[in-house]
């Protein structure tokens, strides 16, 4: 399922170009409900990193160098102070929570299909990084925008925490929710009155979510 990126999921599959063509109901079916849930994940991810709520607690930030930033930057985060003793110093005094101080990168998650099989949870786009660039002419650029990727890979090798990675009780109920649908369907499809699924796990709220998701067939917006 996962890949060694420790910023993005993917599963291998055929190119959706295939399945038109084969005229492959079934696989289109399979990337479809795989955009959904993925997309309902990214979305609670999302929120989660937002208040700071990750799989595993993140390292703290380096006090080794001074760690200067851009006016830019310093605008973005409301502070008029450019240069600091050191990271973790001026981590503590911007609004934020670890590896998620202005919110741009998270603003360029997306989710896309991955082949037939699958789908890709990601970082795209570009955001305000904190970093000054040289010009060949003129002053500094203050406002170096970055690869939101890139900024995710960094979170990762500087704290340890990927922003996106599901808790077990999310992946717990990608799988009741999925299960619960499917059954609902052979019922209706059997003329059942009722059909039960016993030892459902994971989040109530997340399972409800993404049933709901699949029946509508639309994702969540990010």
């Amino acid at each position: 399922m996962a890949n060694d990126d420790p910023i993005e999921v993917r599963i291998g599959g055929k190119t959706i170009q295939n399945a038109i063509t084969a005229d492959d109901g079934p696989a289109l079916d399979r990337v479809s409900r795989a955009l959904i849930v993925a997309s309902r994940l990214a979305h609670t991810a999302r929120d989660r990193a937002r208040r700071g709520r990750y799989v595993g607690a993140p390292r703290r930030y380096s006090h080794k160098r001074p760690y200067i930033i851009s006016e830019g930057y310093a605008d973005a985060v409301g502070l008029s102070r450019r240069g600091w003793r050191s990271s973790h110093v001026f981590h503590l005094v911007a609004k934020g929570v670890p590896g998620v101080i202005t919110g741009g990168m998270l603003g360029g998650l997306r989710v896309r299909n991955y082949g037939i099989k699958g789908a890709v949870v990601e970082f795209a786009g570009r955001s305000l990084g904190s970093q000054i660039r040289k010009r060949k002419r003129g002053g500094a650029n203050q406002r170096v925008m970055v690869a939101n990727r890139k900024k995710a890979s960094q979170v990762w090798r500087r704290l340890r925490i990927n922003l996106i990675q599901p808790t077990d009780d999310e992946v717990a109920a990608m799988g009741s929710a999925t299960t619960l649908v499917l059954a609902d369907a052979i019922g209706r499809a059997m003329s059942a009155t009722k059909t039960q699924v016993a030892d459902t796990t994971g989040s109530m709220l997340t399972t409800r979510q993404i049933m709901g998701d699949l029946r509508r067939g639309t994702p969540p917006r990010l």
